[in-house]
């Protein structure tokens, strides 16, 4: 399923999709876990862990370490099919998962994500990490699809600073630049699958239209990759701040 050109195209741009690896069915069942989870778990999680957008209806904007609340996501994670395509874009057999996670744009409600790289609040080195994102709904331009900059992986960790955004805590002070590294669009269909390494850039715009974006993503991690827990302790420090300024999470 990892074919040449898969893990060519993923090592050159720092991304690739994977078209149609999930079945309609499994999205249905997927869809329906999502909405249990955020019926029955979310009202018990703590700030950091879900975030809502700062809209009158507070609809859901994001959710992390889903795995740990629900088995099913720790059994989807462990999907052969998804194991197998990090396996071989980390080139590492001994692979484990860093987190389950949930990404929503509603209908009119979904807001502006700021270009970062997740390297810059996760501290794994070396960032031999990626994302596995499955596509719940049809994801566009319009919707407020994922925008990744090409081969900005290979950039390093660039300057961040805080954004201002809850659920999305840090930003680039500058993009690099659009000529050298240009941005493409990740349109997904309902069980596509797309890969972004852990120091792409990405971003995403509003959704303002009358269809919903939402997303499950999966981190997997190589068994070279450490996490500077120094670090994660002073970003964790950051942001118990800024939660308990009050602000919508």
């Amino acid at each position: 399923m990892a074919t040449k050109r898969i893990i060519q195209q993923y090592n050159e741009d720092g991304f690739v999709i994977v078209r149609q690896l999930i079945s309609t069915d499994e999205i249905a069942a997927l869809d329906q876990h999502v909405d249990d989870f955020i019926r029955d778990v979310v009202p018990t999680l703590e700030p950091g862990d879900v975030y809502f957008e700062d809209t009158p209806s507070r609809p859901v904007k994001s959710i992390f370490r889903m795995n740990r609340h629900a088995p099913y996501f720790q059994q989807l994670a462990d999907d052969l099919r998804l194991r197998d395509l990090a396996t071989a874009l980390l080139a590492d057999t001994d692979i484990t998962c860093s987190n389950v996670a949930f990404f929503g744009k509603p209908a009119g409600d979904g807001s502006v994500v700021p270009a970062h790289q997740d390297n810059a609040f996760q501290y794994w080195a070396p960032p031999d990490v990626l994302t596995v994102t499955i596509a719940i709904d049809e994801s566009t331009v319009d919707n407020g699809a994922l925008i990744c900059q090409q081969g900005s992986h290979r950039l390093g960790v660039l300057p961040h600073q805080p954004s201002g955004v809850m659920g999305f805590s840090m930003a680039l002070i500058e993009p690099p630049d659009l000529a050298s590294h240009p941005e493409a669009a990740l349109c997904l269909q309902p069980g596509d699958v797309a890969v972004h390494h852990v120091a792409t850039v990405h971003r995403s715009d509003a959704n303002l239209t009358t269809r919903c974006r939402r997303q499950l993503s999966i981190g997997y991690c190589s068994s070279r990759a450490q996490p500077d827990e120094a670090a994660r302790a002073e970003h964790r420090k950051r942001l118990a701040t800024l939660h308990a300024g009050g602000k919508p999470r």
